[in-house]
């Protein structure tokens, strides 16, 4: 719990020192919100409303980053930090828009990029473009999400670096 209350802390100003703090709290709340993932079982398990509490908390965190210093980079937090934002965005499922608009201003990395574009279309209630999203059928197994153009979705997988799917 302490760790999770630490996260309301935010840096104010993108010194050198600040940039360090910032790569930190951004890997802290994917630490965190990775820890929770990995506990979860299916259900109403507590776990389960803490990711929901862990999520919201971090969806104004992310705001806040961007309003105080713009779009996280490579540059500004490396590329360990990068990943964890990534992840955090990835998890914010009720704000398409920010999503996009990271997209846009963040430089992900390609497979990142894929992933978050077919969250996105997904969604806005539109096909998916990479092949990344599942659903988790009442059997435990994950079934593809439907895709625009399957006839060329290995080829547009290879190029943001993704697995093939056959």
């Amino acid at each position: 719990m302490e760790r999770i209350l630490r996260l309301t802390y935010m840096p104010k100003k993108l010194t050198v020192q600040q940039k360090q703090s910032l790569t930190r709290y951004i890997l802290e709340m994917a630490a965190v919100e990775q820890d929770l993932r990995l506990q979860s079982k299916p259900g109403k398990e507590l776990t389960n409303y803490l990711i929901y509490a862990i999520d919201t908390l971090h969806y104004q965190n992310v705001r806040q980053i961007i309003k105080e210093y713009g779009y996280p980079t490579q540059k500004m937090v490396g590329a360990e930090a990068m990943k964890a934002f990534f992840l955090l965005v990835q998890h914010i499922m009720h704000d398409a828009k920010l999503q996009e608009q990271c997209l846009k201003h963040c430089d992900f990395e390609p497979n990142e990029k894929a992933h978050l574009t077919d969250r996105v279309l997904i969604n806005r209630g539109e096909l998916q473009f990479y092949g990344t999203q599942r659903q988790r059928l009442p059997d435990g197994t994950l079934k593809m999400l439907p895709v625009k153009d399957p006839k060329n979705l290995e080829k547009r997988r290879i190029k943001m670096g993704l697995t093939k799917e056959s």
